[in-house]
């Protein structure tokens, strides 16, 4: 769902004339994956009335293979020219229903005058990429900021707090007289991004998370709600504590550093201390965390305190590594999954499995698994489908 939404906004910025180089370049692999073809077919209909698919021989689809290709290393040897104002709906449309009555997964956009491709997303294999820096920024009227295409600058002002992209990250704040509306930051899978809100409170958000939060707290608490992972460096404050809120429980902290993992797929939600101190609350029951600790709260059973934590397997996904201590095969594949945003698939009899050690997230999923597979266990990579096989 996140993914589908980073696709809509990035094609209305694409029509408005409003994208930037890096949101053209974030779109153009996503034109190629059928995962978003339904939403390509709405924006193809919505600004063109009727595309008529044309029926396409194998000798005409080989011509158009091979003019594509020329296509191509003819536009890669001269500087690409500005696709604003140029976007021509009856040419991208007679392509994209070319390229679906012949199956291939390609979209090229074209220019007005020369009809050269300034832009292709061309089908490769099955590889995975890792994932990288971006979110959605929904603010209090329902817009959304694609945060990944956008530069450094003021994104936007709400109620006299000031919204600006720095450095990779957003940071809030809050004037004179500013007035609370709240925002929520989302990660889909395969991206994450950081971001610093009014009181000077730090957070980064893991793949497949959220945190609603206000653009600036009130005098007496600041409060936020998360989903997913989320590392917190809170801000020091005697009179106001910090409160998040995630499922039925809440963190409440005055400045201190800890990480939450919530995940719907996983067995619990693990709140772990790395710095100061920290009152969880559930249901009526107190309790606090030293640094090193962690709480970890099953769905149908009472808050329980491990003081043998491994913090450089909790910290590895902010510190760029995965990294197993003693992890199934069920518990790393569950982190490949968000990080490289793949559904696993398991076959018959695949075998139970532990795993040690780190691997850097920054490499291609298929390297990924090459090291994995050294612990007898095999992969195949299907589309966005990744096979489990004994």
């Amino acid at each position: 769902m996140y993914q589908n939404e980073v696709f809509k906004e990035l094609m209305n910025q694409f029509i408005s004339g409003e994208i930037s180089p890096e949101g053209k370049a974030m779109l153009l692999p996503m034109l190629d994956d059928p995962q978003y073809s339904e939403e390509l077919d709405v924006f193809l209909r919505e600004n063109y009335d009727s595309v008529e698919i044309p029926s396409i021989s194998s000798e005409a689809t080989e011509k158009f293979i091979k003019e594509l290709r020329e296509k191509m290393n003819a536009s890669s040897k001269t500087k690409e020219s500005s696709v604003l104002g140029l976007f021509n709906w009856r040419k991208i449309a007679v392509a994209a229903s070319v390229l679906v009555a012949i199956g291939i997964g390609t979209l090229v956009i074209f220019q007005k005058s020369d009809q050269s491709p300034v832009a292709v997303a061309s089908k490769g294999s099955d590889d995975k990429e890792p994932g990288k820096t971006g979110a959605i920024l929904t603010l209090s009227n329902g817009s959304k900021i694609v945060l990944d295409s956008v530069a450094n600058g003021l994104l936007a002002n709400q109620n006299n707090t000031a919204v600006s992209k720095k450095n990779g990250g957003v940071v809030y704040t809050a004037g004179n007289n500013a007035q609370s509306v709240y925002n929520t930051m989302t990660t889909p899978r395969a991206r994450q991004y950081n971001l610093e809100l009014s009181d000077g409170t730090k957070v980064w958000l893991n793949a497949s998370s959220s945190i609603t939060f206000p653009t600036s707290f009130a005098a007496n608490e600041r409060k936020v709600t998360t989903t997913g992972e989320v590392y917190f460096e809170v801000a020091k404050d005697k009179t106001r504590p910090f409160i998040v809120s995630v499922d039925d429980m809440q963190v409440n902290v005055l400045g201190t550093h800890f990480n939450v993992n919530a995940y719907d797929d996983e067995a619990a939600i693990n709140t772990t201390l790395l710095e100061g101190s920290v009152l969880i609350t559930e249901k009526g029951k107190k309790v606090l965390l030293k640094p090193g600790q962690q709480a970890k709260k099953q769905k149908t059973a009472a808050i329980v305190v491990n003081d043998n934590v491994n913090l450089d397997e909790v910290m590895g996904w902010k510190n760029g590594v995965f990294y197993f201590d003693n992890a199934s095969l069920q518990t790393v594949l569950r982190q490949l999954s968000r990080w490289y945003d793949v559904d696993v698939v398991f076959e018959k009899d695949v075998p139970s499995r532990t795993f040690e050690g780190e691997i850097q997230r920054n490499l291609q999923l298929s390297q990924v698994l090459k090291i994995l597979e050294k612990n007898k266990v095999h992969f195949k990579i299907d589309g966005k489908i990744l096979r489990v096989m004994p």
